[in-house]
């Protein structure tokens, strides 16, 4: 299996507030590991906000390190060879990560989970990152997206209800990290959007 969207993406993103255009670029085989982007990466899955509601459960509760955005890396890039989750990263005008978004894989069902992550210096850009990645996936053959979102992260339901997701429900989801299950289960809402 290969990545349904092919060897390379590299799309533009609008950013809403300014109207900077930020670019939506795959870890796919060809990505080079910079130590600009395990900087920015660290950086930005340490703030208060994204780490609670994605990695505190995840990490339980250390500090998110230089090694857990290496190992992300090299999942991401991984993943896209195989097929089984393709990861993007989102940079801004000067080339800086500012977000993260990822699907899974392509299988017969043409449904998938989807989940990401934005730096909150970077606001304005995480609605139209989605958009573009429903877009994306709905020419991949997707039929359907799927986020599992905490009740209390108020700011990625406000992304979700934007690009057209509709709460379905909740739902008990096992973490996991890098695929890895790490042993804890929370209670989601469920949102999904039809492509």
């Amino acid at each position: 299996m290969n990545s349904p969207f092919g060897e390379h993406v590299d799309v533009p993103v609008l950013q809403h507030d300014t109207g900077e255009m930020y670019r939506m670029v795959s870890i796919d085989a060809g990505y080079v590991v910079s130590e600009e982007d395990i900087a920015a990466i660290v950086e930005i899955c340490s703030e208060p906000l994204l780490y609670r509601f994605v990695f505190r459960d995840r990490l339980g509760e250390r500090a998110y390190e230089e090694q857990d955005a290496r190992s992300f890396l090299e999942w991401a890039r991984s993943g896209w060879v195989s097929g089984q989750h393709m990861c993007f990263l989102v940079r801004d005008p000067a080339g800086v990560v500012a977000t993260s978004i990822e699907v899974g894989s392509l299988d017969e069902s043409g449904e998938a989970l989807v989940g990401y992550w934005a730096s909150a210096f970077h606001r304005g850009v995480m609605t139209n990152t989605v958009e573009c990645m429903a877009e994306l996936a709905a020419g991949a053959g997707y039929r359907k997206l799927v986020s599992l979102v905490e009740e209390e992260n108020l700011r990625s339901l406000a992304v979700l209800k934007r690009t057209g997701f509709s709460h379905v429900g909740s739902q008990e989801h096992s973490l996991t990290r890098l695929d890895q299950p790490v042993g804890k289960t929370l209670k989601f809402r469920r949102y999904e959007r039809a492509l």
